[in-house]
């Protein structure tokens, strides 16, 4: 798994956690407030477009096949 792809999922995580949880997480007398789901939103597409890229370069590589023809 490359580095983009790990932070990717780890977004995606956090957005789950956010979704099933909610914003705010309160134990006690104590609060916790997750990153902002819009923030989040963004950065998963911003990091699914650099994933998407580093794919695309790797199926590029090696797909150039030189032709030699006979003399």
């Amino acid at each position: 798994m490359t580095d983009a792809q790990q932070r990717l999922a780890d977004v995606r995580a956090s957005i789950k956690a956010i979704l099933e949880k909610g914003q705010r997480v309160r134990k006690g007398d104590r609060e916790v407030q997750r990153a902002e789901l819009a923030s989040l939103r963004m950065l998963e597409s911003q990091i699914a477009r650099e994933v998407s890229a580093e794919q695309a370069a790797l199926r590029g590589r090696g797909r150039s096949r030189i032709t030699y023809g006979k003399i």
